[in-house]
């Protein structure tokens, strides 16, 4: 599952609580008895730049290693 965010929401950081999403896909799928979900995410890219740059090129890097 590829998502992107414009904030940060991962685990740790002042807004993970305001995550729904990766919460209830992973409920979602798990009532379709799918339990291997891998989650990719592209955050902080409200920001722009280089920061988004740097988001977008490690979102991508761990979908090659997901895909290797």
């Amino acid at each position: 599952m590829v998502s992107s965010h414009g904030g940060i929401f991962t685990s740790g950081s002042p807004y993970a609580a305001f995550d729904h999403q990766e919460g209830h896909l992973t409920a979602f799928f798990s009532f379709l008895s799918v339990k291997d979900v891998h989650f990719v995410r592209a955050e902080d890219l409200a920001l722009g730049g280089e920061m988004q740059k740097r988001a977008l090129e490690a979102a991508q890097a761990q979908i090659q290693t997901l895909a290797a």
